[in-house]
C-alpha cells in the first residue's frame, strides 16, 4: 500500500487522475492565454484615442535588446477598427468565462469521483486487511479503525486536487512568464522573483497559522478538562476550604497556555508582516519595471497599459494557485503520517500482496486430520499448546476431556482451523489447512466455542450469519425449530415469539388464527377450572390486574403520545378527568401512594431489591416525593403557578400507576371503579380526530396489533393473588397453540425479533426489539451453537462450557447432537472423565494436561508423540 496520500490517491484511479490533470492543463492553460490577450487588447483599445485599425489577438514575442516592432509576430491576429473591436472582445470573453466555467465543473466532476474511489479504496483495503487478520492481531486491529477515521476525514483535499492542482500551478507559473515576456522581456526575472517571495511568504505563514491553531485546540481540550476535573474535585474543595488553591492552581495553568499562545501569535504576525509588504512592494514593482526606460529607450518600448493589465493578471492567476499548492502540501504532510502507520498495519496484516492471484486446494469430504509437533496459543481462551502430535480419521465422533485450563479449548480451536499454528503442521487430508480458501474452510470446519458476537438485524439474521444462501434455503422453519430445541435456545425463542406483535394487515391469516385461539384458550381456562386466573378485559368492568393508567385507556398506546411515561400530560386525558370530576381525586389518590411509599420504605437503602419491586416511583425520584409528602398535608394546599401543577401532574401520574390488587393500599373502591369505567367511556367516545391512531382500544373481536401474541391470547390479566398461576396460565396457552398448530407462528415471531446495539427500550407496539443486554451469555453461546449447526459443516467442533451445565441435560444434549452429526465429523470438548462415562462410546478419545495430548483411545499415537 503507498505511504503516501497523493501517490494513494493516483494508484486508485490514474485515468481520472489523468483525464482531469489534462483537461485542466490541456485546455484550461490556452482558454487562460486567451482570456488574458482578449483583456490586454479590449484595455488596449480602450485606452488607445486613435482612429486607426488595432489588430485583435496579436501575439508577438519581443527579443531581449530588440524595439516591439522588430517581434517576431506568433499570429498575425485580426484588424478591427475601434468600434467593432470592444464588442468582439466582450463577446470572446463571454464565450471564454463560459467555456471555462464548463471545463472546471467537467474537472471537479473527475477530481470529486476520483476523491470518491480513493477513499473507498481506503476502507476496501482496510476492511480486507481485517477479514484476512489472524486472531493474534488483536492490537493492530484496535488502532486501525481510528487511524483510518482520521485519514478519511482530512484527506478529502489530497485525494481530490493533489494530482491536478501542482500540474495547474505549473502551467500558470508558464502562463505568467509568457504573459510577461509578451508584454515586455524585462519583466520575466520580476515576475520569477516576485512568484517566489509570494511562495516564501506563504509557507511562512500557513507553517505558523499551524502551529497557532495546534495551540488554541490543546488550550481548548485543557481548558474543559481543567474544569470537568475541578467539578469532580467540588466536595473536596467545599469540605476542605481549597478554593484559593484551585484558584491558583487553574490560573497558572492558564497563564502557561496563555503565554504560549501569545507567543504563537507574535510569530503568525511577523510571518503576516512580509506578506503585508508584499501587498505593496509587488505593484510597485511591476509597474515600476514596466515604465522604467533606459537611456537608448524609445517610445516603442514602453510597455502598453494592455500587455501589463494581463502580465499582472496572469501572475495573480500564478499567485493563487501557488498559495493553493502550499495548502494542500501542508495538508499532504498533516495526512502522511496516519498513511504510513496504516500501510504498516495493512501490509502486517495481508497474509499477501493485495491483489496477488492464489489458486487454494480443493477441501475434500474426508481424509486425516493430523498435526506434528504442533504449538499454540488461543488469544480468545488464553491457553496455549505445546507438542501436539495427533492422527485422526474424519468423518468420526471424537471426544477431548481435561480440565479447565490445560489447552482444551485451545485444541478445540486448532482443529477447528481457527488458530494457527506458531510451530510444527497441522494438515487435512494431507494439506496445510492454510491451503485452503479460509471462507470455504471455515464453512467445512465449524467451531462452536463462545458466546455469539451478535449483529444488527433479527435473530433469525443473527443464527444464519454466515450461512450461505443454499443453506438459508435448506434449513426450513421446522429443521430451524429442531436445531433450537437441540441448543436450548428454543425457550428464549419462543418467549421472545410471545412478546412480539403480530400485524394484521401484514399478516392476516395469523391474525384471525389468534382470535380463534383465544376463544380456545378461554375455553381451556374453563374447561381446568382455571378462569379464575385470568382476569378478562372486559369494556363494562374494571380489571383488577391491570393499573389505573390501563384502566382508563382500555387499548395499546401507538407511539410516545398516551405512553404511560407521557399519559398523566396529556391534555386531552386532562380534560376528559377535569370533565369526569376525577383531577382531584386522582391527586389524592397520588398524595396518598407517595405518603405510604414513603412510610412503608424509609428504612430501606435506595437500591435495596423490594424498593426496586414495590415503589411506584424510581429511586431518583425519591427525594422529591419525600419533600412533596412533608410540604403537602393535603390536597388542598398547594402551591401556585407552574410548581403546583408540577406537583399535581405527578401525583397523577403516580396514581395511574396504582394497581389495588398488587399494592394493596385501600384506594379503589367499587364506587371509584365505576367512576374511572365512566371515564374510559368518555375518553373513548371522545378521542379527537387527530388521536384516534394513537391509541387501539381492546376489542374481543379482534386481534389488537399493538398488543403482544400473549395479551391478545390471554385478552386479560394473569390473576397476581395466586401462586404459581402465571406458570400454569403459560402452560395451558403452550399447550392450546400447539393444538391449534400455532406453536411455529410463536417460533416465527420469535425468530422476526430485532436485535438493537445497546439497551433497546420498551416502547408501546414495539416490544419485539431487544438490546444486546437483554441476551445472556448462556443464550449467546447458543446462538454461535445455531450458527454452526446451520451452515452443515464436515467437522464440528464443540468447545462449549458444559460442565455448567446438568450432568443428564449434558449427556442428553449430547445424544442428541451426536444423533444429528450421524455419518459427519464430531470433536466434543468434555470437562472430565465421569462426563464421559455417561456418553455412549466415541471412535476416539483425547486426553489433554498441562498444554499437551497426553493420550489417545481408539487410536495409536504416532511413534514420534512417544
Amino acid at each position: 500500500m503507498q505511504r503516501d496520500p497523493i501517490l494513494f490517491a493516483w494508484a486508485s484511479t490514474p485515468r481520472r487522475h489523468a483525464a482531469a490533470l489534462g483537461l485542466a492543463v490541456g485546455l484550461g492553460s490556452p482558454l487562460a492565454l486567451f482570456v488574458l490577450v482578449c483583456l490586454r487588447d479590449l484595455i488596449a483599445v480602450l485606452t488607445r484615442s486613435s482612429p486607426d485599425a488595432l489588430p485583435f489577438l496579436r501575439i508577438a514575442l519581443p527579443l531581449p535588446g530588440h524595439h516591439l516592432n522588430e517581434a517576431p509576430v506568433l499570429f498575425a491576429g485580426w484588424s478591427l477598427p475601434p468600434s467593432e473591436l470592444p464588442l468582439m472582445a466582450l463577446s470572446a470573453l463571454s464565450v471564454a468565462a463560459l467555456a471555462l466555467a464548463a471545463l472546471g465543473g467537467i474537472v471537479a466532476l473527475l477530481c470529486f469521483s476520483a476523491q470518491a474511489r480513493a477513499t473507498a479504496r481506503l476502507r476496501t483495503r482496510a476492511r480486507e486487511a481485517i477479514l484476512a487478520s489472524p486472531p493474534g492481531a488483536r492490537e493492530d486491529l484496535r488502532a486501525l479503525p481510528a487511524l483510518v477515521g482520521r485519514a478519511l476525514a482530512r484527506m478529502g483535499m489530497v485525494s481530490a486536487v493533489g494530482i491536478v492542482l501542482p500540474g495547474l500551478a505549473v502551467a500558470a507559473i508558464l502562463l505568467a512568464l509568457v504573459m510577461a515576456e509578451l508584454a515586455a522581456p524585462r519583466l520575466v526575472p520580476v515576475v520569477g522573483l516576485l512568484l517566489a517571495a509570494t511562495g516564501l511568504a506563504r509557507v511562512l505563514l500557513l507553517g505558523r497559522a499551524a502551529a497557532r491553531g495546534r495551540l488554541r485546540r490543546d488550550d481548548t481540550a485543557a481548558t474543559e478538562s481543567g474544569l470537568r476535573d475541578l467539578i469532580r474535585r467540588m466536595p473536596a474543595v467545599r469540605a476542605h476550604g481549597a478554593a484559593a488553591f484551585e484558584r491558583r492552581r487553574l490560573g497558572l495553568r492558564a497563564r502557561a497556555a496563555r503565554s504560549a499562545l501569545v507567543r504563537a501569535e507574535a510569530r503568525l504576525a511577523y510571518a503576516r508582516a512580509p506578506a503585508l509588504a508584499l501587498v505593496v512592494i509587488l505593484p510597485a514593482l511591476l509597474i515600476a519595471t514596466a515604465l522604467w526606460q533606459g537611456e537608448a529607450a524609445t517610445e516603442a518600448d514602453n510597455v502598453l497599459p494592455g500587455a501589463l493589465a494581463a502580465a499582472a493578471g496572469a501572475f495573480g492567476i500564478a499567485a493563487l494557485l501557488v498559495s493553493a499548492c502550499l495548502r494542500l502540501w501542508t495538508e499532504r504532510r498533516a495526512v502522511a503520517p496516519l498513511f504510513r502507520d496504516i500501510a504498516a498495519i495493512v501490509e502486517a496484516l495481508e497474509p499477501r500482496p493485495a491483489g496477488a492471484a492464489r489458486d487454494f486446494v480443493p477441501f475434500p469430504a474426508a481424509g486425516l486430520l493430523s498435526a506434528r509437533g504442533v504449538g499454540a496459543y488461543d488469544p480468545v481462551s488464553g491457553e496455549r499448546l505445546t507438542g501436539v502430535d495427533l492422527t485422526l480419521p474424519m468423518p468420526a465422533h471424537i471426544a477431548i476431556v481435561g480440565p479447565r485450563g490445560s489447552g482444551v479449548r485451545a485444541l478445540a480451536a486448532l482443529l477447528a482451523g481457527q488458530i494457527d499454528p506458531t510451530a510444527g503442521t497441522l494438515t487435512f487430508g494431507g494439506t496445510p489447512l492454510r491451503a485452503f480458501d479460509p471462507a470455504e474452510r471455515a464453512r467445512r470446519m465449524a467451531l462452536a466455542g463462545g458466546e455469539a458476537i451478535l449483529i444488527e438485524g433479527t435473530l433469525r439474521q443473527n443464527l444464519l450469519y454466515g450461512a450461505r444462501s443454499g443453506d438459508r434455503e435448506a434449513s426450513g422453519l421446522a429443521e430451524r425449530i429442531a436445531i433450537l430445541k437441540l441448543t436450548g435456545l428454543d425457550a428464549f425463542v419462543y418467549e421472545r415469539g410471545l412478546e412480539a406483535s403480530i400485524d394484521p394487515e401484514d399478516d392476516p391469516a395469523s391474525a384471525h388464527a389468534v382470535v380463534a385461539a383465544r376463544r380456545a384458550v378461554r375455553e381451556a381456562l374453563t374447561a381446568e377450572g382455571m378462569d379464575r386466573l385470568v382476569e378478562p378485559f372486559d369494556p363494562a368492568r374494571y380489571n383488577h390486574q391491570a393499573d389505573l393508567g390501563e384502566n382508563l385507556l382500555f387499548g395499546e398506546a401507538v407511539g410516545p403520545a398516551f405512553s404511560p411515561a407521557r399519559l398523566a400530560a396529556h391534555p386531552y386525558l386532562r380534560a376528559v378527568l377535569e370533565a369526569e370530576d376525577l383531577t382531584r381525586t386522582l391527586v389524592d389518590v397520588g398524595l396518598q401512594v407517595a405518603r405510604s411509599t414513603v412510610e412503608i420504605f424509609s428504612d430501606l437503602p435506595d437500591d435495596h431489591p423490594l424498593f426496586e419491586t414495590f415503589s411506584l416511583f424510581p429511586a431518583e425520584e425519591r427525594g422529591y416525593f419525600e419533600d412533596l409528602v412533608a410540604r403537602q398535608p393535603d390536597v388542598r394546599s398547594f402551591r401556585r403557578g407552574a410548581a403546583g401543577q408540577r406537583d399535581r401532574e405527578r401525583l397523577i401520574g403516580l396514581a395511574l400507576r396504582y394497581n389495588e390488587t398488587r399494592h394493596r393500599f385501600g384506594l379503589i373502591d367499587a364506587g371509584l371503579e365505576e367512576r374511572l369505567v365512566a371515564a374510559r367511556h368518555s375518553f373513548a367516545a371522545l378521542l379527537p380526530p387527530r388521536y384516534r391512531e394513537k391509541v387501539e382500544f381492546y376489542d374481543p373481536t379482534r386481534l389488537t396489533a399493538a398488543a403482544s401474541l400473549e395479551e391478545n391470547l390471554l385478552f386479560g390479566r394473569i390473576t397476581q393473588g395466586e401462586a404459581g398461576a402465571e406458570a400454569r396460565v403459560r402452560a395451558l396457552v403452550r399447550r392450546v397453540l400447539a393444538e391449534q398448530g400455532l406453536e411455529p407462528t410463536v417460533y416465527r415471531l420469535g425468530l422476526a425479533t430485532r436485535i438493537a446495539a445497546g439497551t433497546a427500550g420498551a416502547a408501546p407496539g414495539q416490544r419485539a426489539v431487544l438490546g444486546e443486554g437483554a441476551i445472556g451469555p448462556r443464550e449467546r453461546v447458543a446462538i454461535e451453537f445455531v450458527r454452526c449447526l446451520v451452515r452443515r459443516p464436515d467437522l464440528l467442533v464443540v468447545g462449549l462450557a458444559l460442565d455448567e451445565r446438568k450432568p443428564d441435560e449434558v449427556t442428553a444434549r449430547i445424544a442428541r447432537l451426536r444423533a444429528v452429526r450421524a455419518g459427519g465429523g464430531l470433536i466434543v470438548c468434555l470437562p472430565d472423565e465421569a462426563t464421559l462415562r455417561r456418553q455412549a462410546p466415541f471412535d476416539a478419545v483425547i486426553r489433554v494436561e498441562r498444554n499437551t495430548v497426553t493420550g489417545i483411545d481408539g487410536l495409536r499415537l504416532p511413534e514420534s508423540a512417544h
